[in-house]
């Protein structure tokens, strides 16, 4: 018997994996960061609406390296068939639901993980699939994060239904470790589910401190998206329009949905693209050697620290990780909870200081003194000049971005490709978010290593597909990250085609 059958959460599940199916099977090539047409594309435009310069340029891509490319491309992406898709979800006590929509959309059975933690619903959950058309489904007792570290495989879709909020216990850190231990396929998709309480006085100052958690984290973003009913575009940071913290947490009480929906999608897409990268940089002692040396706390606090509570628009992950929005006594506990969430083996205590140094390393100011041998031989040898310009000139710090990026394996978000749906479950507002992601490892890997650097990239070609395919992800992450790959856009971000990618507004399903 099916327990649950609230027609707008059928409806939001439905549409959101027939999507996701459809996604990583006929638009596959296009859901990457980069479509698979995309250095061809570049150059087809430079030459057709290009300056003189630009278009010489582009003619010096041969297209015999645009072919190799799209072979590597197809090597690392692939095609697939909704048969060949391995999903996992949770199951909850009635897994023939999720089940039935799968199949129905090509999924095999066999194909389909669903994990329960709590006894009585996995108890049910078995007695449901055994009396369901899929007695052989695979149904797992005990929590999928410790299933997460053990499987040696990944899946295309992961969907997460927790009907908590997102700083709830247990619900972030199971997105942290999807992407911690890499089980998301590439491309792949995340949905999860979030709820957000309802007003009631019993709510009430659980409620207060999700508004300034909020607040908190989107306050220094250089861009949110608009303040309209359930956001979507973009508008620059609060700061830039003139409103002050105070104003911006009334603002935020005022529309908490709102805001509370772009909160969880500038979350899910900071997480896998920043937060762990930046994590496993700095906690590896290996790519630290890698890259530079002095990479301390006390090189950081003389060189750095004071900027920080200058300058919120250069240093927005960290203070959207700061505590420097205190209104209320149970807010920094909800603070805490929440860091521990993003942080590598829930250890909250090293999250900010690692995300500072390596925000620090990356920046075009860092010292260079502190380099790697390697690094500092590649940044005397730089000149800016020297690169073709295009649109932007490609600065020191966005080839670090790449070298870092080789190594820590970031999830890039596909804009495009990220669906959004809120609906009433009872008295409880929930927040469905269907993200598909890319590690861009066509990009990553069509360079060389750090120490082969120098010698690895001096053909032309290779250094012009590279950057016309770091054009995707810039136009991707314009809006909503500005920690990687800023500044590395090739064409106009309003050419057609190439165009800085905005959400859409979320649907309202009732």
């Amino acid at each position: 018997m099916k327990a649950y059958t609230e027609q707008q959460k059928q409806a939001a599940r439905n549409e959101a994996l027939a999507y996701a199916i459809k996604t990583l099977t006929t638009n596959r090539h296009d859901a990457t960061v980069a479509r698979r047409s995309y250095v061809r594309d570049i150059k087809a435009y430079l030459i057709k609406k290009g300056n003189s310069i630009d278009r010489a340029y582009a003619e010096e891509l041969y297209s015999a390296e645009i072919s190799h490319w799209e072979s590597f491309y197809d090597a690392i992406v692939g095609e697939k068939k909704p048969s060949d898709l391995r999903v996992a979800y949770l199951s909850g006590p009635n897994p023939e639901n999720d089940i039935e929509v799968l199949v129905e959309n090509g999924i095999l059975p066999e194909n389909i993980w669903a994990f329960e933690s709590d006894n009585q619903m996995y108890n049910q959950a078995v007695i449901s699939a055994l009396d369901s058309r899929f007695p052989f489904v695979k149904i797992y007792k005990g929590k999928i994060q410790n299933y997460l570290k053990i499987l040696p495989f990944k899946f295309d879709i992961i969907y997460l239904d927790f009907c908590k909020t997102i700083a709830s216990e247990q619900t972030l850190s199971v997105v942290r470790d999807v992407f911690q231990y890499q089980k998301l396929s590439s491309p792949g998709t995340l949905i999860t589910n979030f709820a957000f309480p309802d007003d009631t006085e019993n709510n009430k100052e659980y409620r207060d401190d999700l508004n300034l958690l909020a607040a908190n984290y989107l306050y220094p973003k250089v861009f949110t998206e608009t303040y309209e009913d359930m956001g979507g575009g973009f508008i620059e940071s609060p700061e830039c329009c003139g409103i002050s913290q105070e104003d911006f947490i009334e603002m935020v009480k005022d529309d908490s949905s709102t805001f509370y929906s772009q909160f969880i999608t500038r979350v899910l897409y900071d997480l896998p693209g920043v937060l762990i990268p930046y994590q496993r940089l700095a906690s590896n002692p290996e790519l630290v050697k890698l890259f530079f040396k002095n990479f301390d706390k006390k090189s950081f606090d003389e060189n750095y620290a004071e900027d920080l509570l200058c300058f919120p628009g250069d240093n927005a992950m960290i203070w959207s990780l700061s505590n420097f929005i205190v209104e209320k006594e149970s807010f920094p506990k909800m603070q805490m909870k929440f860091n521990k969430q993003l942080a590598l083996n829930s250890d909250a205590a090293k999250l900010l200081e690692q995300v500072e140094l390596v925000h620090f390393f990356i920046s075009e100011g860092f010292d260079d003194d502190m380099l790697s041998d390697s690094m500092a031989k590649i940044r005397k040898n730089w000149n800016i000049t020297k690169p073709y310009l295009f649109c932007d000139v490609f600065l020191f710090h966005q080839l670090k971005d790449i070298l870092v990026g080789q190594l820590t394996a970031p999830y890039f978000y596909n804009v495009d490709y990220t669906k959004r749906w809120c609906y009433k479950a009872k008295d409880t507002e929930m927040f469905m978010d269907l993200i598909t992601y890319d590690e861009c490892r066509y990009v990553f890997d069509w360079m060389p290593t750090v120490d082969m650097l120098e010698n690895g990239v001096n053909d032309i070609n290779r250094q012009l597909s590279l950057r016309f395919a770091m054009d995707s992800i810039t136009k991707q992450r314009r809006w909503y990250n500005e920690e990687f790959f800023s500044g590395t856009a090739v064409v106009d971000q309003g050419a057609k085609t190439f165009e800085a990618k905005e959400l859409d507004k979320r649907i309202r399903i009732v």
